[in-house]
């Protein structure tokens, strides 16, 4: 089948909102003008716990490994021309004022230039969840990052002619970090609990951003490579990360993040300033939101990189399209 696919692979996949994510930004490039020559034949979620069933389906699509996503009770691939219609009527939607940035985030630097100058319709962009993003360290896959370095990837882009990679959770959690106010470049304090590969990432790019990094423990803790400060009982986080969600004792902080999204109740006014930048528990979408955004900029689309929607938008219309879902 002719055109761009897009699937997001891993063990629960059920509940994901990347779907609605993908659909958020196409509809918003498409309306700017910028992806309207692309077409994109499928977008569906993979539950498998093996990368090898991922990479099959990009090379051959087919329907195994496709549940039926939680948010409509229905197979994604069967509800996409309606979940792209509540995209594209969402998108004209302006920005809730509480979602707005408190500080610019930095630029990232990449390593990308034998990417391809621009997207082609025979592509396969992929997203990666647990327990996928170990699964790749092989030289086939060429890394614009330091993905493989570090045992993390989680986006995935192959042109029909060759795989390349990217971690995008760390710099997803710094984008979050300046957003909420933190400057990372000035030695911002991160505790990180677990050792798994978005735990990897974040702490790679929050130590290559110029913060200190603290591991709290874990099941799976942080490799001694990526830990710059020790934990003390007088330090006070800027920001504490639960990427396993069994930290018993929260360390002092001033924000902390919860990976994990839980659903959401209310109304559409009260989940937007119940997400909002002034709570100092940041929600798991806005760590979702900021890497989904990563994955165009830096692998798939960095030729549209200045057109993509801001942080604050995506997360507004993301938690329209939830609502509106849930009331049909």
């Amino acid at each position: 089948m002719d055109g761009l696919r897009y699937a997001v692979g891993g063990s629960p996949i059920s509940h994901s909102l990347s779907p609605i994510l993908f659909n958020l930004v196409l509809a918003d490039l498409r309306n700017k003008g910028q992806f309207s020559k692309l077409d994109v034949s499928s977008i569906t979620t993979l539950k498998t716990d093996h990368i090898d069933e991922v990479l099959g389906w990009a090379y051959i699509e087919h329907d195994k490994h496709q549940p039926i996503w939680k948010p409509v009770d229905q197979k994604l691939r069967v509800f996409q021309s309606q979940l792209y219609d509540y995209a594209s009527h969402t998108i004209d939607e302006k920005p809730f004022s509480g979602m707005l940035a408190k500080l610019k985030t930095p630029l990232r630097a990449l390593s990308n230039k034998q990417l391809p100058v621009r997207s082609s319709s025979n592509e396969v962009w992929l997203n990666l969840t647990s327990p996928l993003k170990h699964q790749i360290q092989s030289m086939v896959f060429s890394p614009i990052d330091e993905a493989l370095d570090i045992i993390s990837v989680n986006t995935l882009r192959y042109t029909g002619q060759g795989w390349y990679c990217a971690t995008t959770d760390g710099f997803g959690v710094v984008n979050v970090a300046y957003h909420f106010g933190i400057d990372v470049s000035k030695g911002a304090l991160l505790g990180i609990n677990g050792g798994g590969g978005a735990a990897r990432s974040i702490a790679s790019a929050w130590m290559n951003c110029g913060g200190k990094v603290a591991s709290l423990g874990g099941r799976r803790q942080l490799p001694a490579t990526l830990v710059n400060t020790k934990h003390g009982e007088d330090l006070v986080f800027d920001l504490v990360l639960d990427t396993e969600g069994s930290l018993q004792h929260e360390p002092n902080s001033k924000y902390s993040l919860n990976p994990a999204y839980a659903p959401l109740e209310g109304s559409l006014q009260e989940r937007l300033e119940h997400l909002s930048i002034e709570s100092s528990g940041i929600d798991g979408r806005w760590m979702l939101a900021a890497q989904h955004l990563e994955s165009w900029r830096s692998l798939w689309t960095p030729d549209h990189a200045q057109h993509l929607p801001t942080l604050e938008q995506l997360m507004t219309w993301l938690l329209s399209v939830e609502y509106k879902l849930e009331e049909n």
